[in-house]
């Protein structure tokens, strides 16, 4: 099958796209309806890579989006999240309840207009004033503000009979808890009086995430962002699995958007053996920026020890190429240093018929992704 084939109107469908930085999660909600969770944008390119893969299949997709989630504010799954909000006024966005604070929203003015490359904070004052300058239209109402995310808050419930199969998704994050501490974290960002505001860094550990829990019919979904195992009972992968074990103890998710790009400080053992099935299919995105690349070879071990269905988006940082001895000493005296461009963005796309017995996925690789 070809990538640009659209998804039938009854086919439950994940489509997982990372090119080594960044990543966005695109679903298929039946009918053409679609979800898109994150963003990333390929070197090179200017469009986000969700409104690429919906376009390419010439249905309409684009505008059957409802609803837009930022997991969270870091650079590497926001960016050109505001270009999707743009194109799809109606579609309703979620973020962080971290985020529903005025130290935030100043943050993200003073960003906005000093300096350039804010960590997402740009990307995400950038949606602000969207939802701003639609705010007074009819047809965009309900993006008038975001909508803020807390542990256990339902962001889709569709069952209604029209429908090809219902459909809902709840956030498992963050918990309330987390969310205080946050506040107090983005208030010591903000610059002192006198002070300009510098590039904003970001805040690790990472356990402001929305994680997300969908359900298509028989089908779960366990949709993990970058949301890190702190060790805190009422933080990260802890208060998930407790949220899920008040809430859905019975029910074991078949699919998981590996967190953290499938580094130990995401993984947390309790999440496969009280949220998953036995060998679930598991999708990692590599995050190959910088010193501190994801996964490691030891990571897609562990990760290859807890599921025999581990696919990876993107292989890791590649070897630069060898060349003619002049060539190599001529490199060496110019340069500081040399790394290997990154493609097309690797692309895992799970698709299941959900109105059979038993719904069996098929899962498809493009670009460059790969089963582990």
């Amino acid at each position: 099958m070809r990538r640009s084939d659209p998804p039938a109107v009854d086919e439950f469908e994940i489509s997982v796209i990372g090119p080594g930085r960044g990543e966005c999660v695109i679903v298929h909600l039946g009918d053409n309806h679609w979800c898109v969770v994150d963003s990333c944008v390929p070197r090179r390119l200017a469009e986000p890579v969700a409104i690429e893969y919906l376009n390419s299949f010439q249905n309409g997709a684009l505008a059957g989006v409802e609803l837009i989630v930022a997991t969270h504010w870091h650079d590497d799954h926001i960016r050109g999240l505001a270009s999707i909000v743009s194109k799809v006024p109606t579609a309703s966005f979620f973020c962080s309840n971290a985020l529903n604070t005025d130290n935030f929203f100043a943050l993200a003015e003073t960003a906005s207009a000093t300096i350039q490359g804010a960590s997402g904070v740009e990307e995400f004052s950038a949606i602000l004033g969207i939802i701003t300058d639609n705010a007074s239209t009819r047809q965009a109402r309900r993006l008038a503000s975001p909508k803020w995310v807390v542990e256990n808050r339902s962001l889709v419930r569709s069952i209604q009979p029209s429908r090809s199969f219902p459909v809902t998704i709840t956030a498992l994050s963050p918990s309330d808890g987390t969310v205080r501490r946050a506040y107090q974290e983005i208030a010591n960002l903000l610059p002192r009086a006198g002070e300009a505001q510098r590039r904003i860094p970001s805040i690790s550990p990472n356990h402001t995430s929305i994680v997300l829990w969908i359900e298509a019919g028989p089908l779960r979904a366990l949709l993990g962002a970058d949301l890190e195992h702190t060790g805190n009972p009422g933080d990260g992968w802890m208060a998930v699995v407790g949220c899920h074990q008040s809430h859905r103890e019975s029910q074991r998710a078949s699919f998981i958007k590996v967190p953290h790009h499938g580094s130990a400080n995401g993984d947390y053992p309790s999440v496969w053996t009280r949220m998953l099935t036995p060998d679930p299919l598991a999708v990692v995105t590599p995050f190959n920026a910088g010193a501190n690349r994801l996964p490691l070879p030891s990571d897609l071990e562990r990760l290859a020890g807890r599921t025999n269905n581990l696919y990876c988006t993107a292989p890791g940082p590649g070897k630069v190429p060898t060349r003619d001895s002049v060539v190599e000493k001529t490199m060496r005296s110019q340069l500081a240093g040399r790394r290997v461009i990154d493609g097309q963005p690797g692309h895992v796309r799970t698709r299941w018929s959900v109105n059979v017995e038993n719904p069996q996925a098929t899962v498809e690789v493009f670009h460059g992704a790969y089963r582990v």
